[in-house]
């Protein structure tokens, strides 16, 4: 099975940080986020593609080389002009044509190896949840628990803020249908996953996270280096 890892964003949160070294490979308790992802990944993912700036080419391809892991890895070039992660993803497009599902990770969110096995036993296409109090900005869903289907995708209503929500995190699995689709766009240009694949099936199911690390600032930091200190 395939894997795609997203690792092109700016990082806008976490600078000056960023300015030196893309996010995915900022350090935490000496090891890359980037290291975690990988060592979340299933044993049946035996190809992984990690999408990242041509700018970051070099520093990437260092930390590669330096890998010991059996699945093969490949970097893929995000073209700077077309933003979002939809079209990320479509970088690997032409590698995932023939593929029935594949698994697809953000490149600075940290998940449980058992979450991710179970999110990719699950029927595709399928997100990773968690409950979380969101910023308004945030999307968030309803669910029919019986079916285990997301059944919306939407924003919070008023009386929703500040209330624990199913929140998306960076953990899904796609099946090809996907790559047929075309984006749908949210903000200033950027176009994204679940707004895309949720304007065209309502056949989506999820699993709820055990655990789930968002990497977008210096107190994520702290907090991934507590949770992660004794877990490698």
């Amino acid at each position: 099975m395939k894997a795609i890892i997203l690792c092109a964003g700016g990082g806008e949160r976490l600078k000056p940080l960023t300015e030196i070294i893309p996010k995915p490979l900022i350090l935490i308790n000496n090891k890359p986020i980037l290291s975690y992802i990988l060592l979340s990944l299933p044993n049946k993912i035996d190809e992984v593609f990690i999408i990242i700036k041509e700018k970051h080419q070099s520093i990437f391809k260092q930390y590669v080389e330096s890998l010991n892991i059996k699945a093969d890895i490949k970097l893929l070039f995000q073209d700077e002009n077309k933003k979002g992660t939809y079209f990320a993803l479509m970088t690997a497009k032409e590698f995932l044509k023939k593929e029935d599902k594949f698994l697809v990770l953000n490149g600075d969110d940290i998940f449980l190896k058992d979450d991710i096995e179970n999110l990719i036993k699950s029927d595709s296409p399928a997100y990773g949840l968690s409950y979380k109090k969101l910023e308004s900005r945030y999307r968030t869903c309803d669910l029919d628990q019986i079916n285990n289907k997301i059944i919306s995708f939407r924003r919070q209503n008023e009386s929703e803020y500040d209330k624990e929500l199913p929140c998306f995190s960076g953990s899904f699995t796609l099946t090809n249908d996907f790559l047929s689709y075309e984006p749908v766009y949210y903000e200033q240009g950027e176009a994204g996953i679940p707004h895309t694949l949720f304007a065209n099936t309502s056949d989506v199911s999820f699993v709820v996270l055990k655990e789930w690390l968002q990497i977008n600032t210096l107190k994520d930091l702290e907090i991934a280096k507590k949770f992660l200190i004794d877990r490698v």
